[in-house]
Formats: structure tokens, C-alpha cells, sequence
């Protein structure tokens, strides 16, 4: 018996992408699954639409961020993976059929990535520097995510003191906690990449990933310290 799929989507004002990638989710050839739409007090038509499908949970909460919100679908959650989607973005219909497929005969595996492309919506933003121009490469975006529920219990929750760039952080804790991935060949995820992409709103990218570097390098020093007593 498959192992249920707990389907992660925060929504704060994405209504016009929404239904799109619900649609998606219920394209997928994998059974079981179970979807959670935490809509983060958005002022738009997000909840009605993800209310609209049948066998969604929508969470209405209150304006509290992005990490707030997954950190709450995850808690409402009852599945053994997670696989977060961002409202956005799209999956493709074996998506999840090859992710689960390949962290299952992996028992080391805590997280499963895969491979995107980019969709643009309107002209190229000034913000995207992607190397691969649009082409198929590894994706690290949530979207592309499949993390076994266990892990994300060792590694803990999104900060929910962070706006942006909370899942660069999510990722350099598991890396440091020495959690194992593995990453689908094909192309299963699709980015839609437009104006109001929480990617555009960091002003200083690459100083944001430097700090959390140094955080990594922070934890380890005093992992080491307390090993070292």
C-alpha cells in the first residue's frame, strides 16, 4: 500500500494561480494523498477557490507569514511525506508517483528534489539571474520538495521569523544535521516566474544567503564545542 502524501500549499493573495495548481496536485497518478491550502489571511478569492475542490482542507488564518502557514498545514497533517507546493507553481502528473517512489527504496532519504522549468508570466524580471535560462535544472524551491514526515520532525519547522529566503534556512539546518536527499532525473516541477515572486523581494540575495552560512557555520562550531566536553 502506498504511503499517504500530505500536499502543503500556503496562499497569501494567489487566487489567479491557485486553482491551477490544485489542478495540477489532482492530476497526479499517485494515490494516496491529502491536500492542505493554509491560507494566510489573504484579502483575495484564495480560500473560496480552494474550497471549491472537493477533498481540500483550507486553513483561514490570520496574516502570519509563510512559514507560519506551513508550519501549521504540517501540524494539521497526517501523512508519513510532505510535499509542499507553492501557489504558484505547478507539478507535473508523476511528480509525486517518482518522488515517493525513489525516497521509499531509500530509507536513508529524509528529503526527495527533482528537477524544473520556468514558465514566465510577461516579460523576464530584473531579478532572475537562473544560470540555466529558463532550461531544465535541479530545483531546490519547496515546490520541488518531498520530505519524509520524521525529518522534518528532527529538523523542526520554517522559522516564522523569517519572510524570505525561509526555505534556503529550512535546508542549510537539514544539511547540517546531516540529512540525506536524493533528487528525481526527470523534469517534474514548473515555476511560474512573474512580479510579485518572493524571489524578486529580497533586495540583497546574495547577503541573505551569506548570513545563513554563517548561521551554518555558527551551529557547527557549537555542535563541535558541545561534542568536544
Amino acid at each position: 500500500m502506498n504511503p499517504l502524501v500530505s500536499v502543503i500549499i500556503p496562499v497569501y493573495n494567489g487566487g489567479h494561480f491557485l486553482a491551477d495548481a490544485l489542478e495540477s496536485v489532482f492530476a497526479q497518478d499517485y494515490r494516496p494523498f491529502e491536500v492542505i491550502v493554509a491560507d494566510d489571511g489573504s484579502t483575495d478569492e484564495s480560500a473560496a477557490v480552494a474550497e471549491s475542490f472537493a477533498g481540500v482542507t483550507c486553513l483561514r488564518l490570520a496574516k502570519g507569514g509563510v512559514s507560519r502557514a506551513r508550519n501549521l498545514a504540517v501540524a494539521a497533517s497526517s501523512g508519513e511525506w510532505l510535499a509542499f507546493l507553492d501557489a504558484d507553481d505547478r507539478w507535473f502528473p508523476e511528480k509525486l508517483s517518482e518522488q515517493v517512489a525513489l525516497g521509499e527504496a531509500d530509507p536513508e532519504a529524509g528529503l526527495v528534489t527533482c528537477h524544473r522549468i520556468h514558465r514566465f508570466e510577461g516579460e523576464v524580471p530584473d531579478w532572475f539571474i537562473d544560470p540555466g535560462n529558463g532550461e531544465p535544472a535541479a530545483a531546490f524551491e519547496p515546490s520541488s520538495w518531498l520530505v519524509r514526515k520524521s525529518t522534518l520532525d528532527l529538523v523542526g519547522g520554517f522559522d516564522e521569523a523569517r519572510a524570505l529566503a525561509e526555505d534556503t534556512h529550512w535546508l542549510s539546518r537539514a544539511w547540517d544535521l546531516g540529512v540525506q536527499g536524493v533528487t528525481a532525473p526527470g523534469v517534474l516541477l514548473e515555476r511560474r516566474i512573474h512580479g510579485a515572486n518572493a524571489t524578486g523581494q529580497i533586495k540583497s540575495h546574495r547577503n541573505v544567503i551569506f548570513a545563513i552560512l554563517r548561521e551554518s557555520v555558527e551551529r557547527k562550531r557549537q555542535r563541535s564545542s558541545e561534542l568536544d566536553v
